[in-house]
């Protein structure tokens, strides 16, 4: 037998892919490893996912059409076989509403919850914490606490239960423009809830998402806008629309997977 014959046979069994995995085959590879770090067991419990969420970046400006950013997993939960657990509870969830209430950084870190999410991500990051984006909608607050460069986007509700995730630095925008860092779904069943994080110009004043049957004021802070609801798609794809108003009153709106797929759009005039 010669060396290629034997390198032939070896190749047969070799365990490895004999093609270089798709995008869509990354992106369930990366959902179910994350799916696993994150899930305790125990359904309500708070836990803290670092793992930065991965999706494509376009910007929306008044001016211009939606530009192809950068790539490429959406962050989904959900996945079969976890029973209805997740890191908020059925009750808080229950709680939601779609405009929040604001919280000043004071209010936000001296709340429980806000004590809450500097305690998840206290291992995050250097330096003193900076919280913008502090809302609660019912019983559930979110924020985004700051570390130096490291940032996070944490939930937590009234019963103890909680979640953060790594989210990417605010970047220079147009005054005009908005871009989507992340977005995804976690827990599942009557524990399941969407979000989406986003980096917002200096002249964008409002955005309201309108997804699967939910319309959710987003809160803009600091450069962001964040914005969570319940009984959204377990897959955490966004189907609905985004509304974007500006400081000078006109508003425009989107189709939300627009902003997400590898498409071109001109954003209309809101009726």
């Amino acid at each position: 037998m010669n060396g290629n014959d034997l390198l032939s046979r070896l190749a047969a069994l070799d365990a490895a892919p004999r093609t270089e995995p798709t995008t869509a085959e990354i992106d369930r590879e990366e959902t179910l490893l994350r799916a696993v770090l994150a899930d305790t067991g125990r359904p309500g419990s708070a836990g803290a996912v670092f793992r930065r969420p991965i999706v494509r970046r376009v910007g929306l400006t008044l001016a211009g059409a939606l530009a192809l950013g950068t790539a490429v997993v959406a962050v989904a939960g959900g996945l079969p076989g976890f029973g209805g657990s997740g890191p908020l509870s059925s009750s808080e969830l229950a709680s939601w509403t779609g405009t929040p209430k604001e919280l000043d950084t004071a209010a936000a870190k001296g709340s429980a919850a806000g004590r809450q999410c500097l305690d998840l991500t206290e291992d995050m990051g250097t330096g003193s914490p900076e919280v913008s984006n502090a809302d609660i909608r019912g019983n559930v607050a979110s924020m985004v606490v700051t570390r130096g460069s490291d940032a996070v986007y944490c939930l937590a509700g009234s019963d103890g239960s909680g979640v953060a995730m790594a989210i990417s630095p605010v970047e220079a925008l147009p005054a005009d423009g908005i871009t989507l860092d992340t977005y995804g779904a976690r827990g599942s069943d009557d524990q399941e809830f969407n979000y989406v994080v986003g980096v917002v110009g200096l002249d964008v004043q409002e955005v309201v998402v309108h997804d699967h049957g939910k319309t959710a004021r987003a809160t803009v802070d600091n450069g962001r806008m964040t914005a969570w609801w319940p009984d959204g798609r377990p897959d955490g794809l966004l189907t609905g629309t985004f509304t974007v108003t500006f400081t000078d009153g006109t508003s425009h709106t989107v189709p939300a997977d627009s902003l997400t797929d590898h498409a071109t759009a001109t954003p209309g005039p809101v009726n």
